[in-house]
This record gives structure tokens, C-alpha cells and sequence, in this order.
């Protein structure tokens, strides 16, 4: 990956981010608000630490284009010598995961209701 789609990619996110950030500080408006907005201060607040956020994000990524494109140029070498797991292992690792979480589940339930229960008839 290039510095020129590393930077439009960081980019990319940090607007998005700014967006979402508004969009939810608009959506949560007050009557009454900051500065005439209709924003909370909280609200006024969280938006201005994410934009501080994004800005030094953008500022670093521009400052340090040099060690961030080392950085990624060796995520892709270190991408490229991994060994995935066949299709086939990942399903039967994800089935055994989730018999794994549904069974601990109910043994916690049965537990919880059982220790309830005996509660319930001992304070009785």
C-alpha cells in the first residue's frame, strides 16, 4: 500500500468518524444548547475531543508518513506468511465454540436457578 492510499484511507476514517461523532450529537439535541447550537455541552464536549482526536491522528499520519508507510509495507510481508486454517477447520472451530458457549450457559443457568431456588426456600 502506497503513502497516497494510506493517507486517503486515514483520512477517510477520521471523516467518518466526524460524521458518526455529529450525527449522534444531533440526534441527542436539547432545546436548549451551546453556543445557540442545540447540542448539550456534554455533547459540544465529546465532539470537540473527537475532532482533537482525528486533527492529531491526521497531524502524526503526515508527520511520520515515513515510519507509518515502514510500518505498513511490513504488515503486508507479515500478512503474506501466515498460514490460514482450511474453510473446513474454521466451521468446525466455530460450531465447537458455540456448543462450548451455549453449554456453560445453561450449566450457569441451571446453577443460578438451582442456588435461587434454595434461597427462596431457606429465608422462607
Amino acid at each position: 500500500m502506497n503513502m497516497k492510499k494510506c493517507l486517503l484511507l486515514a483520512l477517510t476514517l477520521c471523516f467518518t468518524f466526524s460524521l458518526l461523532t455529529i450525527g449522534v450529537a444531533a440526534e441527542e439535541a436539547k432545546s436548549t444548547g451551546v453556543f445557540g447550537t442545540n447540542w448539550s455541552v456534554g455533547e459540544f464536549v465529546s465532539l470537540c475531543i473527537g475532532v482533537g482526536l482525528i486533527l492529531v491522528a491526521v497531524v502524526l499520519c503526515i508527520i511520520k508518513r515515513k515510519a507509518l508507510a515502514e510500518a505498513l509495507r511490513a504488515y503486508r510481508s507479515e500478512m503474506k506468511k501466515i498460514t490460514w486454517y482450511s474453510w473446513k477447520n474454521v466451521v468446525r472451530g466455530t460450531i465447537f465454540v458455540l456448543v462450548a458457549v451455549v453449554a456453560i450457559a445453561v450449566v450457569v443457568g441451571l446453577l443460578d436457578f438451582v442456588f435461587f431456588e434454595l434461597q427462596h426456600v431457606l429465608t422462607k
